[in-house]
């Protein structure tokens, strides 16, 4: 694997200087969620923790749900344009649908809040939690547009300060002051969803404040939906599959574990840290050489992205396995009964890892649909493993569901890029 890696010297620079970026971005990021979680869990417990993953879980649903795919769907369409100039022209175009269509989870998840809350959840302290959540939609879904904007335009530099570092700063920030004036444990939620405005602003402001001609590509609504939907589906069963496990504990078990659980998730899924920094290389990249239908050169990217992911993934994994009480207990002793649950996910995470981009290599072929069918498969994996598995074992179970299901999905991944494109992703 390493001569392989060392002969393609072109392609491994490329990585590396773009990949960097990424890296030292999300290594950044990665600080500052890990600052966060334990700011919320030092100074307000376990419990509001988990009153907060809990809404920001259904906020991230509702979010790809409302989006309509039309992030993913951006990278996609832009691998054809001859002018960046395009780009900025299909933002405005897509900002227009997201804004109009927005204003149904506003209006339904504000009047539903009670029902939500005490109904859903069981759990009343949620109310304000659901009314924030409402009025954040649209600036959670024009943070990941005008995100993937900058990718398409291969400005990874800007990617990485509006998606990793601002969000980040403004929240930590946020939560400092609005704790030194004692405010109500849900200002922790409007805090998050007020980095995300600030944010979202900034990025507009970086887009648009050149005053020069915009053009507006010939892509009709029914075709960006065309495109967008079946990646949306995908975009909502990815995130029931990944968020299944802190739903139905929130069912089942109390505020505190769900707070342990969400720490030894977000802990375990670390070991993802390079897969998912290459998916801003992959995306845009794998779109280009299919739109000029040089799958050799886009076999050879692939294999050597995945390559080096495994390589840089597996010394973090076994890290995390072989310390994970020591980590967990800097967040508490009581995060010390994670232990176990932390361990299964990262064993999951590492073979998500392995096998490479597999879903973003196929929204980026056109098998968005395909992908949207693993991802439902999986999801309903997930929820039939839960049911057995969560009443008995509790978070140990939900984290075995995890580890199955990844392994169960990732495989076929690779089994149907392997039918479709002709090439495994790792060699």
């Amino acid at each position: 694997m390493l001569k392989k890696l060392l002969v393609d010297k072109d392609i491994i620079g490329f990585i590396l200087s773009k990949g960097g970026i990424i890296f030292a971005f999300r290594m950044i990021a990665m600080a500052f969620s890990f600052l966060s979680m334990w700011f919320i869990n030092h100074f307000y417990g376990e419990e509001v923790f988990g009153s907060y993953t809990i809404a920001l879980t259904v906020l991230q649903i509702v979010t790809v749900v409302f989006a309509l795919g039309i992030p993913n769907a951006f990278v996609g369409f832009t691998g054809e344009f001859d002018a960046d100039i395009k780009s900025k022209g299909l933002l405005i175009k897509m900002s227009k649908i997201v804004l109009v269509v927005s204003l149904f989870p506003i209006l339904f998840i504000s009047v539903g809040a009670s029902f939500f809350s005490e109904v859903l959840f069981k759990k009343s302290n949620l109310y304000s939690y659901f009314l924030i959540l409402g009025f954040s939609v649209p600036f959670m879904i024009l943070h990941e547009i005008i995100c993937y904007y900058f990718i398409s335009i291969k400005r990874f530099v800007t990617y990485g300060l509006l998606f990793f570092i601002s969000p980040n700063v403004f929240f930590i920030g946020l939560l400092a002051i609005f704790y030194k004036y004692d405010l109500s444990e849900h200002f922790i939620f409007l805090a998050y969803v007020s980095s995300i405005l600030i944010t979202v602003i900034i990025g507009f402001v970086a887009v648009f404040y050149k005053k020069e001609k915009i053009i507006y590509p010939t892509i009709s609504f029914k075709g960006i939906i065309s495109k967008s939907f079946p990646m949306m589906l995908s975009g909502v069963f990815l995130i029931l599959l990944n968020w299944t496990d802190i739903l139905m504990l929130g069912r089942i078990e109390n505020e505190s574990q769900i707070g342990i659980y969400n720490t030894a998730f977000k802990i375990g899924y670390l070991t993802l840290f390079f897969v998912v920094s290459m998916n801003i290389l992959i995306m845009p990249k794998v779109s280009e050489l299919y739109y000029k239908n040089n799958i050799a050169e886009m076999k050879k990217v692939i294999n050597r992205i995945t390559q080096l992911v495994i390589i840089l993934t597996i010394p973090l994994a076994v890290t995390l396995i072989f310390f994970s009480e020591l980590i967990l207990k800097l967040f508490g002793p009581g995060f010390v009964a994670g232990k176990n649950t932390l361990i299964l996910i990262t064993i999951g995470s590492l073979f998500n890892a392995m096998t490479g981009n597999v879903d973003q290599i196929l929204n980026m072929t056109n098998h968005q649909k395909i992908v949207k069918n693993i991802f439902f498969l999986g999801f309903l994996l997930n929820v039939i493993l839960n049911i057995f598995l969560i009443p008995k074992y509790g978070i140990e179970g939900a984290a075995t569901s995890s580890l199955i299901t990844n392994i169960v999905v990732n495989i076929v991944f690779v089994i149907i890029i392997k039918k479709k494109l002709g090439f495994l992703t790792f060699m």
